[in-house]
């Protein structure tokens, strides 16, 4: 099931991972304006609890471990080569 991954495929991921990046920044800028006082302590106060339906909320997600781990993986492969 393995995907070999080429370099520009890796890099056009990344620049569209930049580009969602900006978007999440400016909707959570959006998001935290129009918060109130109240519900800014609220979401405050429940984030010093990150463990919430068994999984710890400060690990990174799933996804993002699959990720990361791929990545690594195409690095090794890539390195490998060159020698």
């Amino acid at each position: 099931m393995g995907t070999n991954l080429t370099e520009a495929e890796v890099k056009k991921w990344l620049r569209g991972h930049k580009v969602a990046m900006q978007w999440v920044e400016e909707e959570r800028a959006r998001f935290l304006l129009q918060l109130t006082p109240q519900e800014s302590l609220r979401i405050y106060l429940s984030l010093q609890n990150p463990v919430k339906d068994g999984r710890n909320r400060a690990e990174p997600s799933p996804l993002l471990w699959k990720v990361r781990q791929a990545l690594e993986r195409h690095a090794r492969r890539k390195g490998k080569r060159r020698a």
